[in-house]
Formats: structure tokens, sequence, C-alpha cells
């Protein structure tokens, strides 16, 4: 076995390929709907009713980071989307089929956009979040794979650094309000988790090239009542990391946030508030940017396991609810396998997760890719595909709409999800 030093806060890590030194390229593209040419329902709230959005406040974009390191490469792309859906992936990949890239290295993820547009085939979406032409999906898909390759066919030598801070006051947890009175006698205190990572890329000249944030909160400043795509605050958190870093591209993937709300914007409206969270959240990443340490000497890997769901199980208030005539239909066209994936980049993971995992599970799932031998896991929620919320029983006992409306799959899912993602950390850290 060849070793290879590695040094990110003095570890030595292992490998068993020679470095070739890493590459990295970048791109970004437009992938707003042409909401006068069809009618685009939007995703998020079922209070919309499946109406058509009436306009578009700010356009939507896709961002790319493509990573090679010899013959392994890895792609993450970052879209202003409610969630992802594995036709928009394979779609994609179609699009690039000539690159050698595959389901096992690229990770598509949302930044769970409740501005956004719905194009979701399966009719028990559409019975909420309204019926879509599918003619929009072709230029979206299209547009992201042409970016692909244009990353593709850029990259360069890099350095790369990973730095976490604390971003206090900007997000609450918004499950707290149910069975609090047992919650409170229990002892729980509400799990909020305020952690902002950063994963900057130097090119050689030093200068940024890419800059992705990672942070767990709902974009849903914006509500029920706004009918106009935005990218909400993700979109004006990477503005304005562009604008401080000219000529890098500022992705954004959000966490665990299934229990996680925003907190704190200010503002006189919906809109005003948005800039406020964004621009905020942008300062804090902005700092920890400018602080990361940087090194060439980053090993690459990615990989991903498709394991068997927990059989369905609904809990009993969804089996007496409001869509308690969609079980069945639940059951035939909702997942049956989780799509898992993970990114090596040295001795830290990108880990992506089909759906929204509470704070609880993201950190139960940072913990066992930890014992795998990583060193950090930066857990990516709305990955790939989209399996509901994903709940420890813990949370799945106090009820709720995450538990009564959007869990498929029992209590023991966020569990299931938090070992099968250490599996995979197993495997992808013994190549």
């Amino acid at each position: 076995m060849r070793r290879v030093l590695w040094i990110l806060g003095g570890l030595l890590l292992a490998a068993t390929r020679p470095v070739f030194g890493l590459e990295a390229g970048v791109a970004v593209c437009d992938i707003t709907p042409d909401v006068e040419a069809y009618e685009v329902p939007m995703a998020g709230y079922g209070a919309r009713n499946g109406k058509p959005s009436l306009g578009v406040r700010d356009r939507l974009q896709a961002k790319v980071l493509y990573l090679r390191d010899g013959d392994v490469q890895a792609v993450l792309i970052t879209c202003d989307l409610r969630s992802m859906t594995p036709e928009i992936k394979q779609a994609i990949l179609k699009n690039v089929d000539d690159l050698g890239l595959t389901a096992e290295n690229v990770m598509v993820c949302a930044s769970h956009n409740h501005s956004g547009p719905s194009f979701y085939r399966a009719r028990f979406w559409q019975l909420q979040f309204g019926k879509f032409d599918p003619a929009i999906l072709g230029p979206m898909t299209k547009s992201i794979g042409n970016a692909v390759r244009r990353a593709h066919d850029s990259a360069q030598p890099v350095t790369v650094g990973y730095k976490k801070g604390l971003a206090e006051g900007f997000t609450r947890n918004r499950r707290w309000g149910y069975d609090e009175a047992r919650r409170i006698a229990d002892g729980e205190t509400p799990a909020i988790n305020p952690a902002l990572s950063i994963v900057r890329i130097d090119s050689d000249e030093q200068e940024p090239l890419a800059i992705l944030v990672h942070f767990a909160t709902h974009p849903t400043i914006l509500g029920a009542d706004n009918m106009h795509l935005s990218a909400e605050w993700p979109g004006v958190l990477q503005r304005e990391v562009e604008a401080t870093f000219p000529g890098a591209v500022a992705l954004y993937a959000n966490g665990a946030e299934g229990d996680q709300a925003p907190a704190g914007a200010a503002g006189d409206d919906a809109y005003a508030r948005v800039e406020d969270f964004g621009r905020r959240l942008a300062a804090i990443a902005i700092e920890l940017a400018r602080d990361v340490q940087l090194n060439p000497d980053v090993i690459l890997n990615a990989d991903r396991i498709t394991p068997n769901l927990p059989p369905f199980e609904f809990s009993e208030n969804a089996r007496n609810g409001q869509y308690a005539h969609l079980m069945s239909m639940a059951e035939d066209q909702l997942p049956r396998y989780a799509e898992l994936q993970l990114i090596q980049l040295g001795d830290w993971a990108l880990v992506g997760l089909p759906g929204e995992p509470v704070c609880a599970v993201g950190w139960a799932t940072e913990a066992w890719v930890r014992s795998a031998g990583f060193s950090e896991a930066v857990v990516i929620g709305l990955a790939n595909d989209y399996i509901g919320y994903i709940l420890n029983a813990q949370e799945y006992g106090h009820g709720g709409y995450e538990v009564d409306l959007r869990s498929y799959y029992g209590p023991g899912l966020g569990s299931f999800i938090g070992r099968e993602a250490g599996r995979l950390a197993r495997t992808v850290m013994a190549k």
C-alpha cells in the first residue's frame, strides 16, 4: 500500500493509489422554467392548491463543482429546487454519458426551495403541489448537463480546505410546539444546529474558484402567498458570497433541516426579510471562507449505496387524517430504496441523504460516518431523491406535521439511514 501524506488538522491519511493532484472545475446555469410558455405550479406548500406561478421574482440556478484526482471523478450539483428526483439525475447523466460519470459519483441536491417549481410525475405529489407540464424538464436537465460539461472541461489544479463555525440565532426548532408538555416533563430541550460549514477551493493562482456553504434550515421566509419563482434566502447568500469573491462560484447545500426553520429575519415584508437573512448569513460564511487553511494533497473518492427502505408504516394520525385516502397511492408510488451517497475529500466527507433528516438524525449520521474514520461529516439533505422526513424514534413519538403528513417508513427510519451511511463510509474509507 502506497501512502500519501495529507495534512488537515495534523492528520495522516493512508491511500491505496498514488497522488495525481486534485483538480476542479465549476460552472453555473439557469434552470428557471418559462412561466409564460408553460403552467408551472410551485412546490413546497400544499396551501397553493396547485396554482401556477404568476411570474419570476429572481432567477433559479444550478451550480456545478467537478472534481478529479487522476481517474477518480466526483460531481456535486446544487439546485434552487425543493427536492430532487431520480428522473432528473438520470437525465443529467444521459446528457454527459461520454464523460465517464455515473450515479455513483454524481450527487445532485436541492436547497429545499419552497418558491421553486413543482416537477413531480408521481400523482401522489401532483395532488398536493399541482400537475406540471413535463416539457419544463428537458431544458432544465440539458442546461445542467451542459454546465457539468463546462466544469469538466475547465478543471485545473486546486487546493482545498474546510472550516466550521457557528451562525447563532438563524434557526429555531419548528417541531418544539408538538407535544410540548411531555417534552418538558421528559427534560428535553429544543434541538437546534447553528453549525455553518465552508468548503473553499482555490486555483493555482490562490484565487477562490468555488465556495460551498452548508447550513441547515428551511428556505421558508416566503410563504404560500408568494406565487413568484425565487431562490429565496439561499439565492441571496450565494449572490453575496460571489460578490465578495469575484470569479468564484458559491454553492449552497442544505443539511439536516427537517426540524429547523429560519429565525431572526428582519424587514417590512417577506422579500426584505429574505434579503436580511441571506445577507447576514453570508457575512458569517464570508468570514469563515477568508480563514480557511488550504491543502493541495487531498484524496478524492465517491460511492453510493441503495439499500431497501423499511416497510411502509404510517402514524395513527396519518391513518385517520386528511391524507388517509392517499396511503395506497403512497405505497405504490414512493421510493422503495434509499440512495445514500458519499464524496470523500481527504479525511472528511460530504454525505448525501434523500430526504429531510431532523437535527438529531443529522448528528447521529455524522457520528456513524466519523466512526468509520472520517474526522468530519457534512450531512447534505434533499440529495438525489425524496423519501420525506427522516425522524428518529423519539421525534416520531411526538407526532406533528412531519410525522403525520410527511413520514412514510415508520419510527426506525432515522436510525436505519444513519447506520447505512456509516456502512457506506466504511466502504469508501477502505478504498
